[in-house]
Parts: C-alpha cells; sequence; structure tokens
C-alpha cells in the first residue's frame, strides 16, 4: 500500500513536471495575448506596458516567415514579453477590418505599437531580422524615436538632419511617398563635411538607390574611406544595391555590352549566393529582351545547380515567363520545367501549385492545368475567402478552355 502511494505520487509528479514542460514550450517565443482589443488595452493600462501588435494575413509568406523564424528567437522574445503586452491579429477576421481600418493598415505584416488608450505610438513594415525587429521595439520606447514623436516634430517645423533621418527612416516602412520627400530635403541640406559621419553613412545606407545620385556617386568615389570606418560587409551591401539598381537599368535599355561588363564579377564571385544573383540577372536580361534561346540555356544551367532545390526562385522565373513570354511555345515549355521542379520540391505551397496551373493554361496543355490548379484550390482552402475565391475562379476559367 505503502509503495503504491510512492508510485502514486511519483506519477503525479510526472504529470505535473510533463504539464509544465509542455506549457513552457507553448511559450517559446513572444507571448501573444488571445483576448478580445479592449481585454489588451485593459491589461496595458493595468501593467503600464504598451502594445504590441502583430497585424497579419493568412496568405501573407512574410508574415510567416516572422512566425517562424523571429517571434520564437529568444532574444526577440525576450525583450517583448519584458516591454510589450503582445497581440497578434488576422486584418481578415474578427476585430481584424476594424483595427485595419482605424491604423491604416495597407500592408502585411505591419506592427502597430499603441498606448493604453489605444493611441499609435510607433509603426513599421515588412520581414525583418532579429537585431532590427528588436530596435523598432526599442524606438517604439524612445519618445525621440517613436514615429508619432517624429511626425509631430516635422509638423511642427523641426528640420535637423537627425530629425529627418530618422523620420525618413521611419516611413519608408509606411509610406515610400512621403520618405522620399523627406530624405529629398535631408539631401539637399547635408553638407560634404556630413557625408562620412555616422550620420551621414546612416544616409547612404538608407537612400543611395542610384551609382549617379549625389548619394551614390559620393559613397562610390570613397569606398576604401567607408570600408576602413565601417567595415566590408555594410559597404559590400550599398555596393550590391548600387550594382542591381545600374542592372536593372540596363536590362531596360537592352545595353548588352555594359551588362555583361557589369555582371562578370558577380559571375565569377565564390560565393553562391552572389552566384543566384548572378544567374537570375542574367536569366531577367535575356527574357526581358526576347533571347529565349540564351534564357533556356541559362535557367537549364541553374536547374541543374543553384536553383535546383530552389522552389521560389524557380516559381518566380515560371512566372516570368508566363507575363513576358506568352506566345513563345519554346519559352513557355522552358515555365513549364521551372515550374514543374517548384512542385517537386514543395507541392504543399500554394504559390508553386498556382504558378504551374497558370504556365499550363497559357501553353494550352489543359489536363495538366486542371491537376495543378485542383491542387492550388484545395491548399487554398488553408487561406483567406480571397485566396479560396481566386483560386476557384482559375479552376473555372481553366475548366472552360
Amino acid at each position: 500500500m505503502k509503495m503504491r502511494r510512492i508510485f502514486s505520487t511519483l506519477g503525479i509528479a510526472f504529470l505535473l513536471t510533463g504539464s509544465m514542460q509542455a506549457t513552457a514550450q507553448q511559450e517559446t517565443g513572444i507571448i501573444f495575448r488571445k483576448d478580445a482589443f479592449s481585454a489588451v488595452l485593459a491589461e496595458s493600462a493595468a501593467s503600464g506596458r504598451p502594445v504590441f501588435i502583430d497585424c497579419y494575413t493568412s496568405w501573407c509568406s512574410p508574415c510567416k516567415w516572422m512566425e517562424k523564424n523571429v517571434f520564437v528567437n529568444d532574444t526577440a522574445a525576450s525583450f517583448y514579453n519584458a516591454k510589450f503586452i503582445n497581440y497578434k491579429i488576422d486584418m481578415e477576421k474578427g476585430e481584424g477590418p476594424a483595427l485595419r481600418q482605424r491604423y491604416g493598415v495597407q500592408v502585411f505584416p505591419t506592427y502597430l505599437f499603441i498606448n493604453a488608450q489605444g493611441e499609435l505610438i510607433h509603426k513599421a513594415t515588412s520581414k525583418m531580422e532579429v537585431a532590427e525587429f528588436v530596435e523598432e521595439g526599442k524606438k517604439a520606447l524612445d519618445p525621440s524615436r517613436s514615429f508619432a514623436s517624429l511626425e509631430k516634430a516635422f509638423a511642427a517645423g523641426k528640420r535637423s538632419n537627425e530629425i529627418l533621418l530618422a523620420y525618413a527612416q521611419a516611413l519608408q516602412r509606411t509610406d515610400r511617398q512621403r520618405a522620399d520627400s523627406v530624405s529629398g530635403l535631408l539631401i539637399k541640406q547635408l553638407k560634404d563635411t556630413d557625408m562620412q559621419t555616422p550620420l551621414g553613412w546612416s544616409v547612404i545606407q538608407s537612400f543611395a538607390w542610384d551609382e549617379k545620385d549625389r548619394l551614390g556617386a559620393y559613397f562610390l568615389a570613397h569606398l576604401q574611406d567607408y570600408t576602413k570606418k565601417y567595415g566590408e560587409a555594410p559597404v559590400a551591401k550599398v555596393q550590391e544595391r548600387l550594382m542591381s539598381s545600374a542592372l536593372y537599368g540596363m536590362i531596360r535599355r537592352n545595353d548588352s555590352t555594359a551588362f555583361f561588363a557589369r555582371l562578370a564579377p558577380w559571375k565569377a564571385a565564390a560565393d553562391p549566393v552572389v552566384q543566384k544573383k548572378a544567374l537570375m540577372m542574367e536569366a531577367d536580361f535575356y527574357l526581358s529582351n526576347h533571347h529565349a534561346a540564351q534564357f533556356i540555356q541559362v535557367t537549364d544551367k541553374g536547374l541543374h545547380g543553384l536553383l535546383k532545390a530552389d522552389d521560389m526562385s524557380l516559381s518566380f522565373l515560371a512566372r516570368r515567363c508566363e507575363y513576358l513570354g506568352a506566345g513563345n511555345k519554346a519559352v513557355l515549355q522552358q515555365a513549364y520545367k521551372l515550374a514543374s521542379r517548384a512542385v517537386e520540391i514543395d507541392p504543399k505551397e500554394y504559390g508553386n501549385q498556382s504558378t504551374l496551373a497558370k504556365v499550363c493554361q497559357a501553353a494550352g496543355m489543359k489536363p495538366e492545368a486542371i491537376r495543378a490548379a485542383e491542387a492550388a484550390y484545395q491548399l487554398s482552402l488553408q487561406e483567406t475567402s480571397k485566396i479560396q475565391n481566386l483560386a476557384k475562379k482559375h479552376l473555372d476559367e481553366i475548366k472552360a478552355m
């Protein structure tokens, strides 16, 4: 009897331990409240902590990426769980549409930081790495850097370099047109003596997009100085952005001589990530300028090399073919190869099946188009009604071919 009690006690202890471990596992990462919005505001008022809201939709890929890669991160979770009442809501369900309208949410993901009265403190958007995501939270807690504070300062006529930079950077994530306007004011009043200061470097990192504009030209003329002061990796990132912008301009102008001369260092790079960018650029050049044979050759190389396991890039190229190569049988056949491989890699990705269906439809391959469209429709049932309706409409169109 005594032994039975001991085993019974041990059993309860194990159950409790298991329950505690399960709870801990469930709460790994940022802990999001599931209450009504009014209850979240009440908790904010009681705790003195502002509210962080992740505004997402079920069909938003960057939203899913953030959930899998950032919200579960220990550093992000430790900061946000300590500093905020965290709340996430689908912008197409329940209270979502009303909150979307109230706070002017236009893109996904959008991150709102509000006080207990429901007033906006700070706002940011898009996919970002852990360090940047934590930094946005720190901005929300800093009255000198929060979006609402910067907006008030700008409206009051304050135009220091520091205020213009912080405000323009905040607008980059919410209103690109206004960001361009504010950054234009900043660049105009920035002196050459400011360009290599930490503030000037931040301006270049945020707003240098063209090799021939003031920021891009100055940066390229002083590469060694920037590398010495700020390191190779961040300088290389700006260089790459300017290079990409220049290459896209050459694609639009069909300037093959300049394009391939500039692309050569990327093609010869040791880094496979850079090599993949070169391949995607080269494919885009051939496709945009109607060089079907060369496009097929370079993407065949990718299929057996750099892109063989990259379904996202393969689907992207296939969609470009369907858009730019309509009517060209050879290009559409290549698009079919690319889209089929993407589906092989990940058949449960809605975008892959949908792309294959579109390509088969454009190529007149009705039976295969129906199979892919039906698969896409089944996958859409896990998404919003909007995606379901689009998938059903596409399936009906194909059946009516």
